[in-house]
């Protein structure tokens, strides 16, 4: 990630630019873009499904390896489509490398964080609640980024029903776009309802633990607690909290230095500037991705062979068992 709301209004700040080179006319590519601005994320809800949650590890693969093979296949694939199908998958697809973007840049960020946090000596707070620590920030800045850019909590703005949208038609269009990509990319086959059963369990997670006032997030928590005996709950770092500021103690608005823990470069931007870095990015990454002649050589240059993480991946690799 980042969260599900920075992707979605990210995607939504965008949308006019991208117009300039994709029309987006219709209300079922625009729903396809912005659900393109999730990227792969959908597939780690997949762990709720019994019949669909070996195809969870397709998530990790994605955001850890072959970016721009990755990139060619999903290219490819809305291309392998024919009319209406086509244009919801490009719309997809625009979406996609927008997160791509925004993943790539911010999460170095992210992950800087993660580490001073995790390597501070607090009593159960080290490397293995890495995952819960990385939500919590993220969680943050979603919120903050809500307000900023809307003037809203989720009080108004709910993840579940704003932020993942799609019709059924939509839905299975993309999956065959999957379909091609977990082949093309990894040389996985995939249930060809793989995306679909995807979101639909992201937007039920996201409804489970949707809590503006608080009491369902504690409850939660209290029996993750108990379940797994951890001190900090996936389930309570993934729940917005109903906090109308525009700003976050993770943003670095003061633009003090920080390290990229994968290259060891410093910066001392700040989580906005870094948004604005990857909006600037955008046009022509979508304007390559929709191409015709988007190939390897293309997407390489495009990625650097950075992975979502804004680390260098590997050509090949393990990429887990599905």
């Amino acid at each position: 990630m980042p969260a599900i709301l920075t992707h979605d209004l990210f995607a939504r700040g965008v949308i006019d630019d991208v117009r300039s080179v994709l029309p987006l006319s219709t209300g079922g590519e625009r729903d396809a873009f912005r659900l393109g601005s999730q990227g792969p994320d959908p597939l780690f809800f997949l762990v709720i499904d019994p019949l669909m949650r070996r195809y969870s590890p397709l998530g990790d693969a994605m955001h850890e390896a072959r970016p721009a093979r990755l990139l060619v296949s999903m290219s490819e694939g809305a291309r392998r489509l024919q009319g209406r199908e086509q244009e919801i998958a490009r719309a997809y697809v625009a979406g996609f490398a927008c997160h791509y973007l925004l993943d790539s840049t911010v999460h170095p960020f992210v992950f800087a964080w993660q580490h001073d946090l995790c390597g501070a000596g607090v009593e159960g707070l080290d490397d293995s609640a890495g995952g819960r620590v990385h939500a919590e920030i993220e969680r943050d800045l979603d919120e903050a980024v809500l307000f900023a850019r809307r003037g809203e909590t989720i009080r108004d703005y709910r993840p579940f029903e704003r932020s993942l949208p799609g019709s059924a038609e939509v839905l299975r269009t993309i999956d065959k776009v999957y379909f091609y990509a977990a082949l093309w990319t990894y040389g996985e086959t995939v249930d060809t309802a793989t995306f679909s059963a995807a979101v639909r369990c992201y937007r039920a997670v996201m409804g489970l633990i949707y809590s503006p006032g608080g009491k369902r997030r504690h409850a939660l928590g209290s029996l993750e607690r108990l379940a797994t005996r951890t001190h900090y709950p996936l389930g309570v770092a993934l729940s917005h909290r109903c906090r109308p500021e525009a700003t976050s103690d993770f943003d670095n608005r003061s633009h003090a230095r920080w390290t990229d823990p994968f290259t060891g470069a410093t910066s001392t931007a700040s989580f906005w500037d870094l948004l604005d870095d990857a909006a600037a990015r955008v046009v022509p990454a979508v304007e390559q991705v929709v191409s015709p002649r988007f190939d390897a050589a293309a997407a390489s240059r495009l990625t650097g062979d950075l992975n979502f993480s804004g680390e260098l991946a590997p050509l090949d690799g393990p990429l887990g068992a599905w």
